[in-house]
């Protein structure tokens, strides 16, 4: 507060206390000149009271009226303070009374009454009514006085106070108040000290401004350097992303050729060796891929640059994508992902569909890669809320497990479970990192319990909106309710999944863990003739496998056209049910789609062959393509030769640009359908290059070709800044054969539609 509050509120504070003083003095001196002026009242009254009792005593004895009124009137007369005067004889009986002419009604008096007494005989009584006018005004000027000298007392004693105050307190506390004012404000020395004559609180006080001004110094050097290393930090960061960037580009430029040209030598007649070899090197580029990618990631997501691509997804597809993606290495390592969906829960949703798999995909794989007996049991439920749902999807292994005094880190970036020298697992240890730092960003979390030896529970918890259902390919509706299928297998969590989806689906299921078991259910069924509408098992089972036990079935003649479908862990190929006759089996590769096995059941139910496939997406056919120009920009000579060697049998005239200049020239020249185009080239870009083309096609009104970005970039900037140039999608080396052939296919879906408006392919 200013020095001029303080003051004002010292003035005031004293001013109200003269004023308190003075009332108080005031209201004693009041009572003190009020009880003084009544007893002098009484002293006279009393002294003229016998006076005129002495003068007209006679007259009191004989009662002669006329000198006793004559009497009294001459004592009003004589003393002005007398309102009235009253006699009374022995008998309180009136005899003379005389009153003052003027005196006003309201006027204040006191009434003295004494007896006229002689030797000891009473002879009659005087009134006297004594008027208090002239005391009162006598009063009020000495209690007016008593007020003066107290309030000027008060003022003086108020002013020295006031004066000492301001010298001795409220100066020093200017002082040290100016002092603080300046070390916030960042300036020193500009205050003068504190007086001599300041005390000793002050003195404390002085020195912690003091401390505080030292501290702030201290802080102000501290955030200088501090600033400085952010500015130092943040050139860093923008260094590192350039140079994560760059390297991401120049180690993909060359994997390209690698990986692109193994892909390309497994499809050629290679022995046994060849080929092994052919496939190491596949998957070594693959790995290396993998690592790229979640460095990257890492560093998007430290950068806080990665963008969240909110739209309506299908969840259980999305996890089935998922668990189909990862079962062939947890069948080659022998062990079987499991996945329940709950029934319960809605399919569609709103997120980031994309970020959700990266997620699922890491938690699920890492369960994978830290099991060697067992399964991988992946449980996805929820529950509803204001918003939506609150999604929860446990992913429990029969790993190895996490000892307890690393469980604190697990979620950390570069820490792996396995760590060491001797360390049996491989990889990064950014998965989970990124896994965890994702759903943060998604507003979820993940938490682990883990006992070492026994395996590990990955919890994901995750709040998502509900989204209306997003098309998808019709189906033909297959009605499952009412029906009677029995579920064979020997691991009961299977049953268990198999019958609660039966049993959503409307239908009655039966249990048997075993052949021999199923054999009696289907003896008891055939006794009762109660009804089985199809059969649902395992093809491995120990002692009697599914194909055996599908031939017992059939052998019975009550079950000899009994539908049975066969959930097989191993080659499809080999499974075929002409090559094991198992005629009228259906068989489905696990891991099981929830789609899929609904489909598969009401063919089987109904007696319906299976539709046949259409042609695959990822092959053009060559008489489709034979008038298809394809221009490729590329200035790295591995890579142009790569994509060539992989479009060679699709029938394409291709022509080959060594960079954007060139590209821009031999399509005013050729006037391409397709161009394959590279971000970065010598001599003008790709994206640069992109703009030029649609310049051309805009000047001279020609229908526009389909431009698609095969670069070694591989950041969500990259993808925006060419589909703003114009290009019509995104592909990220290294690249394969068959995503090559996809990208390019769906674009050339129709050649009659070459000269339609651009289409933008959803990724």
């Amino acid at each position: 507060m200013k020095r001029t509050g303080i003051l004002f509120q010292i003035v005031l504070s004293l001013s109200l206390a003269a004023l308190l003083v003075a009332l108080v003095v005031g209201a004693a001196a009041q009572r003190s000149e009020g009880n003084r002026m009544r007893e002098q009242l009484s002293e006279q009254a009393g002294l003229t009271i016998s006076l005129l009792s002495g003068l007209m005593l006679e007259s009191i004895i004989v009662e002669d009226v006329p000198v006793l009124e004559t009497g009294l009137y001459e004592a009003l007369e004589r003393t002005p303070k007398i309102r009235s005067i009253q006699i009374l004889n022995a008998e309180d009986m009136m005899i003379a009374t005389a009153t003052r002419r003027g005196a006003a009604a309201q006027e204040e008096f006191v009434t003295y009454e004494q007896p006229v007494e002689m030797e000891g005989f009473k002879f009659g009584t005087m009134i006297v009514q004594w008027s208090m006018l002239e005391g009162q005004a006598m009063v009020q000027e000495r209690v007016r006085y008593a007020i003066l000298w107290t309030v000027l007392a008060v003022a003086a004693l108020s002013a020295a106070i006031l004066g000492l105050l301001n010298m001795l307190a409220l100066q020093p506390l200017q002082t040290i108040h100016l002092r603080m004012s300046e070390v916030l404000a960042g300036a020193h020395g500009r205050v003068g000290k504190l007086p001599w004559y300041a005390s000793r609180e002050f003195w404390a006080l002085n020195f912690s401004v003091g401390v505080l001004e030292d501290t702030f110094i201290e802080r102000n050097e501290r955030e200088l350097a501090l600033e400085r290393a952010c500015e130092e930090a943040d050139i860093a960061n923008q260094a590192k992303s350039e140079f994560l960037a760059n390297m991401s580009h120049e180690i993909r430029t060359p994997m390209n050729g690698v990986i692109g040209m193994a892909e390309l030598i497994m499809e050629t007649d290679l022995d046994e060796d060849q080929r092994f070899y052919a496939k190491t090197i596949s998957k070594s580029g693959a790995a290396l891929l993998t690592i790229i990618n979640d460095i990257l990631n890492f560093s998007k997501i430290e950068a806080g640059k990665i963008e969240l691509d909110l739209a309506p997804f299908n969840l259980q597809t999305a996890i089935e994508d998922v668990v189909t993606l990862l079962s062939p290495k947890a069948t080659s390592k022998g062990i079987e992902i499991i996945l329940r969906y709950d029934p319960e829960l809605p399919e569609f949703f709103e997120g980031d569909v994309g970020r959700i798999r990266q997620v699922v995909t890491n938690i699920i794989g890492n369960a994978v890669k830290f099991t060697d007996i067992g399964h991988v049991y992946v449980d996805v439920s929820g529950e509803k809320n204001s918003n939506g749902y609150g999604l929860t999807i446990n992913v429990t292994d029969t790993g190895i497990g996490i000892p307890e005094d690393r469980l604190d880190t697990v979620f950390s970036a570069f820490e792996q479970v396995d760590s060491g020298a001797t360390r049996n697992f491989e990889g990064t240890g950014l998965g989970l990192a990124i896994s965890a730092r994702l759903l943060t960003l998604m507003g979820g979390e993940v938490t682990v319990q883990s006992t070492a030896g026994e395996g590990s529970v990955f919890v994901v918890q995750l709040p998502l909106p509900l989204a209306e259902q997003v098309e998808e390919i019709p189906v033909k509706p297959l009605a499952l309710q009412g029906l009677t299928g029995l579920v064979v297998g020997s691991q009961e969590l299977n049953r268990l999944i198999l019958t609660e989806q039966l049993n959503a689906w409307g239908m009655h299921s039966l249990e048997a863990s075993s052949a021999s078991q199923t054999v009696e259910v289907m003896l008891d069924l055939r006794l009762t003739s109660d009804r089985l509408d199809l059969v649902i098992m395992e093809d491995q089972m120990p002692g009697m496998d599914g194909r055996e036990l599908a031939r017992r079935i059939h052998a019975m003649p009550e079950f000899a056209t009994l539908p049975i479908v066969m959930l097989s862990s191993g080659d499809l190929a080999a499974m075929q049910p002409d090559q094991v006759g198992l005629e009228g089996c259906n068989i489905i590769h696990k891991p099981l789609r929830a789609a899929q096995l609904k489909q598969v059941l009401g063919r089987a139910h109904s007696h319906e062959q299976p539709e046949q496939s259409a042609t695959s997406p990822s092959s053009v056919h060559p008489q489709k393509a034979h008038c298809i120009k394809l221009m490729i920009a590329e200035d790295n000579r591995t890579n142009q030769l790569v994509v060539t060697r992989m479009l060679k049998d699709a029938g394409f005239d291709i022509v080959i640009a060594a960079n954007g200049a060139e590209a821009v020239e031999r399509f005013k020249e050729v006037r391409p359908d397709i161009v394959l185009m590279d971000m970065m080239m010598p001599v003008m870009d790709g994206v640069e290059a992109t703009m030029k083309i649609r310049e051309i096609e805009s000047a001279s009104q020609s229908p526009g070709c389909h431009i698609i970005a095969l670069t070694a970039n591989a950041l969500e900037s990259h993808r925006e800044k060419c589909l703003a140039a114009g290009m019509d999608d995104f592909l990220s080396k290294p690249i394969s054969k068959k995503a090559l052939l996809a990208a390019i296919h769906d674009w050339i879906e129709d050649p009659q539609d070459l000269g339609a408006e651009v289409r933008l392919r959803q990724t």
